[in-house]
């Protein structure tokens, strides 16, 4: 009898305990509840509108580049490199005497090769002898990038490295040094066409902007603008054969598109 009654106290006492801790759940439930800003929403996702804005901003190229390939051939690799090296110390100082600075050269790559000769011999049996091909001479090779902040005197520096015997050049190219200070603008001004557009959109509904629930962009690049023909003058007459014209350097039109959700109330 004294063991029944001891199992029972047991057994309420566990009870209790149980509905204890389930209250105490309950009450941090609710708590939760009542401090989320999405009270009476359910699962359902909060009310927002989206807006696209763009942004244009036009720059003017201020750096000109121009690629330069140094080829020399020998009978050996060593005299090719040696050629090689001559070349390259003419042309950096020409560079020099043109006041372009150190860091504004830069070797892209280069190197020594073989050149072969096959033999053309007609073969009158098959199958036809192997055949192994002959070096005949070396290449040395060696690329170097040079980037002229005169950007009017690119096709000076270009013609000048054409008198010491530099012939494989490629360029100008016509860019912006620093981009990314362009780029920021254009992206502010597309940010701020957009939120116009969502406080003028939010007063025709009759609701009031919350938190912007997501944002992305789309950056495009430059666009160049044409230029006559005047542009390749120089003082508004038509360069001569033996002048070098000053090019047309063009402005950049780099735009940003982006696209903006904002939660309403």
């Amino acid at each position: 009898m004294e063991t029944l009654i001891k199992d029972k106290k047991i057994s309420i006492s566990v009870f209790i305990l149980i509905i204890i801790i389930s209250l105490f759940t309950l009450a941090k439930f609710v708590n939760e509840v009542k401090s989320s800003s999405y009270v009476g929403r359910g699962n359902q996702p909060a009310n927002t509108i989206s807006v696209s804005g763009k942004g244009e901003v036009l720059a003017i190229s201020d750096i000109a580049t121009l690629s330069v390939n140094l080829n020399k051939e020998g009978k050996t690799s060593k005299e090719a490199q040696t050629l090689l090296n001559e070349s390259i110390t003419k042309t950096l100082a020409y560079l020099k005497e043109q006041k372009i600075a150190d860091k504004d050269i830069k070797s892209e790559y280069g190197g020594v090769n073989p050149k072969y000769s096959y033999d053309q011999n007609p073969c009158y049996t098959y199958p036809c002898p192997m055949r192994e091909p002959k070096i005949i001479a070396y290449t040395a090779t060696q690329t170097v990038t040079i980037k002229i902040r005169e950007v009017d005197a690119a096709s000076v520096v270009r013609t000048g490295l054409t008198a010491i015997g530099v012939t494989d050049i490629s360029g100008p190219t016509f860019s912006i040094d620093n981009e990314d200070s362009v780029k920021d603008k254009a992206r502010s001004e597309a940010i701020t066409d957009a939120k116009n557009k969502a406080l003028v959109l939010a007063n025709e509904l009759g609701v009031k902007l919350g938190k912007v629930v997501s944002f992305n962009e789309n950056a495009g690049g430059g666009y160049p603008v044409m230029y006559s023909a005047k542009a390749m003058s120089v003082g508004g007459a038509i360069a001569s054969p033996d002048q070098a014209p000053v090019l047309p350097k063009g402005e950049n039109k780099i735009t940003s598109d982006v696209s903006i959700t904002y939660e309403i109330r």
